[in-house]
Parts: C-alpha cells; structure tokens; sequence
C-alpha cells in the first residue's frame, strides 16, 4: 500500500478528532475567499472608487484573519501528533522508517486542508452573494451587486493557503523523522519539568503592560502620534502579556504551592501543581489565548461602535434639509412660498446668529483652526439649536457644555469625524480677548456645509458674546426641514433661483459624509465577521490546550482513581484546573479590549460604554458554554468509568 492511500485511510479513520479543526478550516478559506473577492469585484470597486476603505479593510482583515489562522494550525498539529505519539511508536515498532511515517502524516495533513479547502471554496462562492448584499447594506450601497465567482480570488486562496499547507507537512514530516521510538511508546508518562521563573522578568511583564496601558490612556492629552503610539501600546501589551504567563504566573503560583494552609484544601494541590508544571510548555499559548480574546472583545465592540457612531454623526453633518444664508428679511419668506408651493410640506425652520472671529492659541503647537477663522457664537443660541433637534441628551450635555465668564467650548467641525487633538484648559484668544478651553465635544449647528463645515465653533457666555458681535458682521444662517428631502432638488433648484444670489447662498446637503459613512460601514461589517472568527480561534486554541493537558494526566488520574478517588472529586478538581486556566487569560483580555475601547473614545471623542459592554457580555455568554464543554471534554477524557 503505497503512502498516498495509507494516509487518505489514517485521515478517514482519525475523523472524529479533526472535527473542530476542520470546521476552523473551513470557516476561514470561506471568510478569505470572500474578502479576498472585494478586491477583484469589478462592479464593487467601481461604486466605491471614491473611498477605498472596503477594500484596503478587506486585505487588513484578511491579513490578520489568516495571521490568526496559521497559529492556529500550528497549535492544533502539535496536539495531533502529541495525541498520536503510542500511534507513532508502534509503526516504528513494526520497521516502518521515520521518514516514511512523517511522510504519511505530513500527507494526511495535506489531505485535511485540501478537503477543508475544498468545502470551504464552495461555501465562500455560494454565501459571496449574500455577504455582498451586507457589506453594501452596511455601506449603505442602494444597489444590486451580480453574483461573480472570481478566479482572481481563487488563485489567490490557493497560493496563500497552498503555502500554509506545504509548510505544516514540512513541519510534521520534520519533527516525526527525529522522534524517538522509547519516547513515543511512553508519551504520556514523560513529565514536564518544573518550570524556571524570573521575579525580574516577572516584575518587567507587570511594568510593559502598565506602561502600554499608560500610553493608551494619555494618547489624547500628551498629543502623541497615533500610528506611532499604537505601534507602542500593542507591542508592549503583547510583549507584556507573554512574559507575564511565562514568569509572573510562574511566581504567583509557586507562591500558593508553598502556602500549606491554602494548597491542601480540597483538590487545590492537584490542580494548581497540574497547571504549575505545564506552564513552561503551556504559557505561549495561554498568552495567544489572552491576546485573541482581547483581539474578538475590540473588533466586536469597535464594530458595534461605528455603527453606533455613524448613525448618530449624520445629524452632526446634515442637521437640515438644506440652509439659506439670508441677506435680506424677505429670504425666509421667499423660501417659505417655494416649499408651499411644491409637493414637500415644511417641517421646520432655525435661524442660526454667529459671526466669523479670529483665534490664536498661546501655544504655538495647536494648529487648531485653518487661517486662525472660526465660527463664534453664544451659548444661548447653541441651546436653541439643541432643543429644535431634539438631540438626544441635550439636557446633560448642556449643563455639560456651558462657559463661565472667559470661558468658550469647542465644538469640533463636522468635516472631521474624529481628532485626537487635546486642547482642553487651553489658554487662546478670541479677537485678542483671553480665554480658556472649558470644554471639547462635537454636536451638530451648522451641518457639513460648503462655506462654514470646515470651521471649528467656540461656544461663549451670552455676555461675551455680545461683547464680542458689537465689532462684527453677525451672520443669519437658516436651517429648513422638509419632507421627502431625499426627492428635494428640483425644489432646490427653484429656490436658487428665486432668492438674492441663491447660488452663493443655499447650501444643499453634502454628499461627501456617505463617502465617509461607507468607510464606517465597512469597518462595522467586516469588523463583526473577523470577531466570529477571533472567537473560533480562541475557542480552538483553549480547546487543543486543554486536550492535550487531557491527554497527559490520563495516567495521573488513573492512578488517583486507583487509590480511591471519586468522580465527584475528580470533577472539582478539573473545574478548578480549567477554571484557573481559562479565566486568566479571558480576563487579561477583556482587560486589554476595555483599554483598546478607550483609546478609540479619545480618537472619536465620543463615550462607546454600550458597544464595550456589548462585547463582553456577548464575549462572556459565549465563552461560559465553551468553558462547560471543555470541562464535560476533559472529565470523560481522564475519568473513565
């Protein structure tokens, strides 16, 4: 029997434990296809080539999604052949050559990614309608996309994951070929060593991730590059996250060891010395663990967030159906007739009193205003804006907003949908008068318009205010809503024409915040798919841990069984190995999301408690079934009746 039928024989017969490693598989060449597929959709790209967003976010996410996955499948191929080391031995028992061995499980392999590639090609080709259809749903794309298989996309899956493929055969033909048969026949009573610890490594572990931690927090108020600043916050965290498990659990642990009166309670010396003595060869993967649960509580929690963000910005951007800047008192009135007079009703009208001043900061850094110009207007008028929208929470953001004497708010322009700039209790002047920043916030005036959108709005006290207009022009600007404004540019067209400089002077919604809105709808969707899989491949990863630890402490809990050891106890005793083991890396990185969250409220300047608790309450939900299934897993595994 040649090695070719051999392995597709060992591949069918071995089916029941490549179950969840083939259903990851064919989750992510499914996922893959379809991002890789954005790139090459003709018809996508054309009606997005304004924006690139989608796909630059396709080739990110699936650069991280396939990072993720040949970790993945590295760990899971160490766990098949730890799993099948008495397999492995009794071949070499019977003469059958190493390398012939490692050829037969490296062609195994083979076999396993080629169906699962198979498999997860015509499921990516067959959904690729139905996740385009989403996508342009998200992107908020009113159009009806063809269903296209793309060979690009295709050939492009097969290079990538044909590589992955060959190197995993290459890894597993490698590590069989300098097997031991002594040390295959008596895997699973070799006994891992006691792990060695650095106090100094594990104090350094606790000051890298407090210290990325830091820079998080303070991105906003010490002005820090942001690309330059992520860089830093994700390798020290990273960094800090895998010597923390590799030394500063180490000691934690080995501290309760010596603690008699806690370790010989109950099961707690089994466990905690079970977990112990695999830390060496176990903390990669708890650190991997602690870093992909934080990677599926961001990406979610992001997602939910842009949504969240992009439907409450719109009112930011376009407030009105459209804005006249009147010159003349019979404007208004004017306007009024026109809209009477076609098939759209009037909702509304607000009149908007501001002038244009001039603004300088005492710190020469802050380039906050182009031409040192923006919009200055009273806080009595900002109120009114409030109240004629409606705006949710204006009540609190009001007393929130409002300026003492010498004070002013900034509200940031609706041009710009998020800032990491910071400059609250800034010293600046306001026509050569002084004053202090009191507050930074971004609510909607006088909409993304054409004239005055790019403009930053200083928000002062009626007192100054009036002070201040006596020296200027102050400009009227009024908001019009009516219905059906979706349908409303014939009736556009008509005002322009009727009202003193109309072309000048009517301010239309800009249609620039969809070409933004596309990019956040992007992120959203494709954020909500990439933390699918972030939660497949946590789950996976903790789930080859704990079996493999299964696998070792077979012989352990045999012999405990022997002496008289129940399976109640039993049961405790793998609850609190498992319990140890999974939640200190689920909570490190649920930790790690909370402080990712806070870095995007300080970019965006808004508050996403929802979205976060959001994600890990869903986080959480899940993981609690996923826990009690490794724990059913693990417990019939070493416990035999």
């Amino acid at each position: 029997m040649n090695s070719f039928r051999i392995a597709f024989k060992l591949m069918r017969n071995n089916s029941n434990i490549y179950g969840l490693y083939f259903l990851v598989l064919v989750v992510t060449v499914a996922t893959y296809y379809n991002f890789a597929a954005i790139q090459y959709n003709d018809k996508f790209v054309e009606l997005t080539e304004r924006v690139q967003s989608a796909v630059v976010a396709s080739f990110a996410s699936g650069f991280v999604l396939i990072c993720t996955v040949v970790f993945f499948m590295w760990h899971a191929n160490s766990f098949f052949i730890k799993q099948r080391q008495k397999e492995i031995g009794l071949y070499m028992l019977m003469g059958i050559s190493n390398a012939r061995i490692g050829r037969v499980l490296a062609l195994e392999g083979l076999f396993i990614g080629g169906l699962a590639f198979t498999v997860g090609l015509i499921i990516g080709i067959l959904f690729s309608k139905l996740f385009f259809m989403l996508l342009s749903k998200a992107m908020f794309l009113d159009v009806v996309l063809p269903f296209n298989i793309s060979i690009e996309a295709i050939i492009q899956l097969i290079l990538v994951f044909g590589v992955i493929f060959i190197l995993l055969g290459i890894k597993n033909y490698s590590a069989i070929k300098k097997k031991q048969l002594i040390d295959m026949l008596h895997a699973t009573k070799e006994k891992p060593a006691k792990p060695k610890y650095s106090l100094p490594k594990g104090i350094l572990s606790i000051f890298l991730i407090v210290a990325g931690y830091f820079i998080a927090l303070n991105i906003k108020p010490w002005q820090l590059d942001l690309l330059l600043a992520a860089v830093a916050i994700v390798f020290l965290v990273s960094l800090g996250t895998y010597l923390f498990f590799g030394s500063s659990l180490t000691v934690i642990l080995s501290n309760l060891i010596k603690t008699k009166r806690f370790i010989y309670k109950d099961v707690r010396l089994i466990s905690i010395s079970s977990i112990f003595f695999r830390l060496k060869e176990n903390y990669r993967s708890l650190a991997m663990t602690a870093i992909l649960a934080a990677a599926t509580v961001t990406a979610f929690s992001v997602s939910i967030s842009f949504n969240q963000f992009a439907n409450s910005h719109e009112v930011i951007e376009t407030p009105y159906s459209f804005s006249v800047e009147s010159e003349s008192p019979d404007t208004n009135e004017l306007v009024r007739e026109a809209v009477e007079s076609s098939e759209h009703s009037l909702k509304g009208v607000h009149d908007l009193h501001f002038f244009i001043g001039k603004v300088h900061y005492d710190d020469s850094r802050n380039e906050v205003d182009k031409n040192n110009e923006a919009i200055i207007t009273s806080y009595s008028q900002m109120e009114k804006t409030l109240e004629y929208l409606q705006y949710k929470g204006r009540d609190n953001l009001l007393d929130q907003i409002k300026p003492s004497q010498n004070e002013a708010t900034f509200i940031l322009n609706p041009n710009t949908i998020a800032s990491p700039m910071n400059i609250l209790g800034d010293k600046m002047k306001i026509n050569k008068t002084d004053f202090q920043i009191a507050e930074f916030t971004q609510v909607p005036f006088i909409g993304n318009n054409s004239k005055y959108g790019r403009m930053n709005v200083y928000v002062l006290q009626d007192q100054d205010y009036e002070r201040h207009v006596q020296d200027f022009e102050e400009l009227t600007l009024t908001g019009v809503d009516i219905t059906n404004q979706e349908n409303s540019s014939e009736l556009i067209s008509n005002i322009k024409q009727i009202i003193p400089n109309g072309e000048q002077m009517l301010y239309e919604n800009p249609k620039q915040y969809i070409w933004e809105y596309y990019a956040l709808g992007t992120l959203f969707f494709l954020g909500l798919i990439i933390s699918i899989v972030f939660m497949l491949a946590t789950f996976s990863t903790i789930y080859f841990k704990f079996l493999s630890d299964a696998f070792s402490d077979k012989e352990q809990y045999a012999m405990l069984k022997k002496v008289g050891m129940s399976r109640k106890e039993v049961q405790r005793s793998v609850n609190l190995t498992v319990g140890i083991a999974f939640l200190i890396p689920i909570i490190i990185g649920i930790v790690h999301s909370v402080v990712a969250m806070k870095v995007l409220e300080q970019i965006m300047s808004v508050k996403f408690t929802f979205p976060l608790l959001l994600g890990v309450g869903w986080f959480v939900f899940v993981m609690t079934f996923f826990y009690k299934g490794i724990i059913r897993s693990y417990t019939n595994m070493v416990y035999k009746d």
